[in-house]
């Protein structure tokens, strides 16, 4: 797709030099994406950056959607594949707010992972609108406990994570955040999400002085996703089960 194309298919064309110019590296990823896999929604985001968005936004989503691009092709895209427009309104408004990397890479994911035949499918529907309640430094929580975790296999194929603790300075400097109020009400949150803690712990625990980082399964799930897979968390850090196990 030529960059002309590009530009009149995300509206941005009549903006600014500056937004252009600002938005140059990631338009053709961004269109190359939402043209591929879901063409309403490419034309809905041109309209939106032509009247509503500011430029400002309009860089983040463009940047989202271009990322998103890359994860799709490196997961190996299937020409079959669509994605719902729902989906896509919803990446591309909540992206639109933030440009925090890691919170741009996890929507990029989610929705790169959206895809499916005809276009249906509204599996990371749940995971999106958990993203959506998550603050920046929670996601960085987030992602530093689903992979410091060690994570196991049930007989059934299920995720079981391992209990993860760390004390309350380690959590500061792995956070970077020496507030510890703070920390204390994030952990909460990601707790009352139901996203970490397992069988009823999670969060700072006031009498020992440590913090159980534990992700829930429900994390481990999202934090796959976000990655642009598809494959359960078994499959995608290559886990046996202690029944397949020789």
């Amino acid at each position: 797709m030529s960059h002309d194309k590009a530009l009149d298919l995300l509206g941005i064309k009549g903006l600014s030099d500056s937004v252009r110019v600002a938005t140059r590296g990631f338009v053709d990823g961004a269109s190359a994406f939402l043209s591929r896999v879901c063409l309403p929604a490419a034309e809905e985001f041109g309209l939106a950056l032509r009247d509503r968005v500011s430029a400002w936004r309009a860089r983040n989503a463009t940047r989202m959607l271009s990322k998103a691009n890359t994860v799709y092709l490196a997961n190996g895209p299937n020409p079959d594949d669509r994605l719902s427009p729902r989906l896509a309104h919803i990446a591309i408004e909540e992206a639109s707010w933030i440009d925090d990397d890691q919170v741009q890479d996890m929507w990029s994911g989610l929705l790169a992972s959206s895809t499916s035949q005809e276009g249906h499918s509204d599996e990371n529907l749940i995971f999106m609108n958990l993203l959506k309640q998550l603050s920046s430094l929670q996601v960085k929580i987030l992602r530093l406990a689903v992979e410091k975790a060690v994570k196991r296999v049930s007989s059934n194929g299920l995720i079981v994570p391992i209990g993860l603790s760390v004390s309350i300075a380690r959590l500061q400097e792995l956070a970077d955040v020496p507030d510890l109020q703070r920390l204390d009400r994030e952990l909460d949150h990601l707790r009352e999400l139901g996203l970490l803690g397992f069988g009823g712990g999670g969060g700072i625990h006031v009498g020992s002085g440590a913090a159980d980082l534990t992700p829930s399964p429900l994390a481990i799930h999202l934090y796959v996703r976000a990655q642009g897979s598809r494959l359960s968390p078994a499959a995608y850090w290559n886990l046996n089960s202690p029944r397949s196990q020789p």
